[in-house]
C-alpha cells in the first residue's frame, strides 16, 4: 500500500492526469479517475467556451455518447452560423450549449443564446449526420426582442351573433386576441369605419368584398343640422388614395341631404316691394298702394311647403306668375316655345271679390302631377 504524505511536500510534482490513475477508496476497493470524472458528465463545464462558428462540432466531439453542457461566448461581429435576425453586429452572445449523441457522426446541439444589451433570447439547434450540419437544423427567437408589429395571429375566429359576446368589454383576464375579437364585434367585424371633421362625424359600411366595389355611408352635418346618405356609393369613383376629407366630400356629393333641425311651418314677411317673388311656406302682408306684381317660385314648394299665402288691401289685386308658365286657358305649344312644368288656377270668381273695405286674403297651394306642379289660387274678403 502506497505511503501518504504531506501534499505539500516536495517530493511531488504536478502532472495532469489522463484518466487511469487508479484510487484506492478502500480495504478491498478502488477506482481511477476517469470513472470519478464520468459522475460529472451532463454537468456544466465551468470553463466558457469561445465558439466562433455554430457549425464547429469539435468542443462537443470527444468519441462518447455522453451529454456535455458547456457555456459559451461567441463575438456577434466575426461568429458565423448564428441568428441572423438579432440586429446587433457588435458585442456579444451568451449562452448554454447541451450536446448529446455521438458527435460529430450522429448527434444534436441545442442552443439557448441571450443578445448583449438585449430582452432577445434565442433557441438554437444543429443536428449533425455524417459529420455535417443537416437541413433540420435553424434557430428560433423565444423571447423578448420581436416588436408589436411582428407578432401573428393564429387560431382566428369571427364572432358571429350576439349570444358569443353578451358582455363586450375588454376585461381584465380577457387575452389578446379576445380582446381583438370583441373589438371586431364592436365594429362590424371590420366593415365599419367612423371620420369626422370640424363640422360633424359620419360612417361607412361595407360588406368586406371588394369585388361589389360598393359601400353606404352617411354624413351628419352638426353645424346645419343636416344628414347626408348614400346608398351603393363605388370605391372605384372614390378612389384608392382618398382621404376622410374627400370621403366626406363625395357623400357630400352624392347623397341625398335632409335637414334635421327644427322646422318652420310657416315663414311670416311683409313689404311694399311691387314686384317680388313668393315662396312656399310664405306667409306675404303687403303694405304698398300700387298692385304688386309675384312670381312664383316654383322649387320652392314641395312636400314640406305645399302652400302660401298673400294679405292686401281691399282695393289691391296682384297678378300671379311662375317663373315660366302657362294657364290651362292659353297652353304654349308652338314650335320653339319654352314647355313650364308649371300652371296657375285662378279662382274663378276672383273678379268678383270686391270688398269696400277690410283686406282680401290669396291661398296658395301646390299640387304635383306627374312632372308638373299645379298652382291653385283662392281670394276671400275679410274685414
Amino acid at each position: 500500500m502506497a505511503e501518504f504524505h504531506e501534499i505539500g511536500s516536495s517530493q511531488f510534482t504536478e502532472v495532469t492526469p489522463t484518466g487511469t490513475e487508479q484510487i484506492q477508496i478502500s480495504a478491498t476497493q478502488k477506482t481511477t479517475l476517469q470513472k470519478i470524472a464520468n459522475l460529472f458528465k451532463g454537468k456544466a463545464d465551468p470553463n466558457s467556451l469561445v465558439i466562433t462558428d455554430f457549425n464547429d462540432s469539435a468542443p462537443f466531439s470527444d468519441g462518447t455518447q455522453d451529454t456535455k453542457v458547456k457555456f459559451f461566448v461567441a463575438n456577434a461581429a466575426t461568429v458565423v452560423n448564428g441568428p441572423s435576425n438579432t440586429g446587433i453586429t457588435s458585442g456579444s452572445y451568451y449562452g448554454i450549449a447541451i450536446t448529446s449523441g455521438l458527435m460529430p457522426t450522429m448527434g444534436r446541439v441545442e442552443y439557448l443564446l441571450w443578445v448583449q444589451g438585449k430582452k432577445t433570447l434565442f433557441r438554437g439547434y444543429k443536428v449533425y449526420v455524417g459529420g455535417a450540419v443537416s437541413a433540420g437544423s435553424g434557430w428560433e427567437e423565444v423571447s423578448g426582442g420581436r416588436s408589436l408589429s411582428d407578432l401573428r395571429i393564429s387560431d382566428w375566429s369571427d364572432i358571429t351573433k350576439y349570444g358569443d359576446v353578451q358582455d363586450p368589454y375588454i376585461q381584465d383576464g380577457d387575452t389578446l386576441v379576445g380582446a381583438l375579437r370583441k373589438l371586431q364585434w364592436m365594429a362590424g367585424n371590420n366593415t365599419v369605419k367612423t371620420f369626422g371633421d370640424s363640422s360633424g362625424i359620419g360612417m361607412i359600411w361595407w360588406d368586406g368584398d371588394t369585388q361589389s366595389d360598393l359601400f353606404t355611408a352617411f354624413y351628419f352635418m352638426i353645424e346645419t343640422s343636416e344628414i347626408y346618405f348614400l346608398f351603393e356609393g363605388t370605391f372605384s369613383d372614390l378612389g384608392d388614395q382618398a382621404t376622410e376629407d374627400q370621403i366626406i366630400g363625395y357623400i357630400k356629393n352624392k347623397g341625398s341631404v335632409v335637414y334635421i333641425g327644427t322646422t318652420s311651418l310657416i315663414n311670416y314677411t311683409s313689404g311694399t316691394t311691387t314686384v317680388r317673388n313668393l315662396r312656399g311656406k310664405e306667409s306675404l302682408w303687403y303694405t304698398g298702394s300700387e298692385n304688386p306684381t309675384l312670381t312664383i317660385v316654383e322649387s320652392s314648394f314641395n312636400d314640406l311647403a305645399p302652400t302660401a299665402s298673400f294679405i292686401c288691401a281691399y282695393n289691391i289685386t296682384p297678378i300671379f306668375d311662375t317663373q315660366s308658365s302657362i294657364t290651362p286657358s292659353k297652353p304654349s305649344k308652338q314650335k320653339g316655345d319654352i314647355i313650364s312644368v308649371s300652371m296657375i288656377h285662378m279662382h274663378q270668381n276672383a273678379a268678383d271679390v270686391a270688398p269696400i273695405s277690410g283686406y282680401k286674403v290669396y291661398t296658395i297651394l301646390c299640387q304635383v302631377v306627374g312632372s308638373v306642379k299645379h298652382f291653385f289660387i283662392n281670394v276671400a274678403p275679410y274685414n
